[in-house]
């Protein structure tokens, strides 16, 4: 995880969840990623630019993004005030729960 950003998981049989709170002040490394979850996003407050299959997205309060399975994407800067959202993956993911011991299953972009 980035410094300047906070997660929060839980995890169902089906799905996971992740609330992410992103402050103004975060390291961005640029790194992207893909995994065989398909991902939403739904923006609760702020701003975040994020990289998907090589175009840059704003996105802003309220707006929802899906990524498909196995696209190239990553977050890759954040707005001036910081920013709150939800990640939704399906099937679940469970390397982001505390104890979780095992294999990530992102694969790093050599794009980034």
């Amino acid at each position: 995880m980035r410094p300047g950003a906070v997660r929060q998981w839980v995890a169902g049989e089906q799905v996971s969840l992740t609330r992410v709170v992103t402050q103004a002040d975060a390291v961005f490394d640029g790194r992207l990623h893909h995994h065989p979850h398909e991902q939403w996003l739904v923006m609760l407050a702020g701003e975040l630019r994020l990289q998907i299959d090589g175009e840059q997205f704003d996105v802003t309060t309220g707006d929802l993004v899906l990524f498909q399975p196995h696209t190239v994407h990553g977050a890759v800067g954040v707005g001036s005030e910081g920013a709150e959202y939800y990640e939704w993956f399906a099937p679940a993911r469970y390397d982001g729960l505390p104890g979780y011991v095992g294999r990530s299953p992102l694969t790093w972009s050599e794009e980034s």
